[in-house]
């Protein structure tokens, strides 16, 4: 049916990509919230609504894009060789012709924000459009997926109050490595598949390096625990933010050694439980 057709091109029939767009947006919300003590109103709520609303098109129309950059190697992946565009059920025009749209609508969520945020916004459309290219080129495009994945948080802290501060751009770092460990993990469904057509990857990298890949995601998970530390000591926030903080990175470790790198549906499965971490940080922030 052509209906599920662009459903499934849009990705909208697997929303985990969805919430991990969107929640760095509430993380930065958050954050900004509890440093300059801002309340929860009609206002910021309309904030909350419009980056969420953002976060579905923008997914949506990244997920086109990437499509359109990589159907012909997709066609060679055993995880994506029935993607809409890569068995031909849609053609390029028409995906072209929905990207245009989403940008459009996603343009008119945009001009509803400060010039700052606008601006940001402008970047980010950059980053989506060259990402699809850097598995061709960069050993870690996952580094470079979570610098455009979680440039919410320095739109939101922009939107909220029209500024970066410090502890902001740290979240966003957070963020960065929080990305790598689950994009990693995830990367190792197709570990094979990229070896073999020439895409490059995070996991294809530290694989290669490292005889315990795992090691790596572990000192990832660790520089997280110390940048929540560091970030909540610099505001004097509560003792639930430390212990919360303390259950979601608990959460990932262990996620990351019961993991069975070889599983495919291992490697799934732990790239969904990462909304709950993300869940759990944000509930970390707010109860600070």
């Amino acid at each position: 049916m052509k209906v599920f057709d662009f459903v499934r091109l849009m990705r909208l029939n697997q929303p985990t990509g969805i919430w991990l767009l969107f929640l760095p947006c509430l993380l930065g919300i958050g954050l900004n919230m509890k440093i300059y003590q801002i309340k929860l109103d009609l206002s910021l709520l309309k904030i909350i609504v419009y980056f969420f609303i953002g976060s579905v098109l923008m997914r949506s129309a990244g997920c086109i894009i990437n499509d359109l950059f990589d159907k012909n190697f997709d066609r060679k992946v055993l995880r994506t060789k029935n993607r809409p565009l890569a068995d031909n059920r849609i053609s390029s025009f028409q995906a072209l012709i929905l990207l245009i749209l989403l940008l459009f609508f996603s343009l008119c969520i945009l001009l509803q924000f400060n010039f700052l945020t606008i601006l940001g916004g402008f970047i980010s459309v950059i980053l989506i459009f060259t990402y699809p290219l850097m598995k061709r080129f960069f050993n870690l495009p996952q580094l470079y997926l979570g610098i455009t994945f979680n440039f919410g948080v320095l739109m939101s802290s922009l939107a909220v109050v029209n500024k970066i501060n410090g502890s902001t751009i740290l979240l966003y770092v957070l963020c960065i490595m929080w990305t790598l460990i689950y994009d990693t993990i995830y990367g190792f469904q197709d570990i094979e598949d990229d070896l073999r057509i020439g895409l490059k990857s995070s996991a294809i990298t530290i694989n290669k390096f490292f005889k315990k890949p795992k090691i790596i995601l572990f000192i990832l998970n660790f520089l997280i625990f110390l940048t929540l530390i560091f970030i909540g000591l610099n505001h004097n926030f509560k003792f639930g933010f430390y212990s919360l903080s303390f259950l979601a990175c608990g959460f990932i470790g262990f996620g990351v050694l019961f993991c069975n790198l070889k599983n495919p549906n291992n490697c799934l499965k732990f790239f969904k439980q990462n909304v709950f971490f993300g869940w759990l940080i944000l509930i970390a922030i707010l109860s600070a």
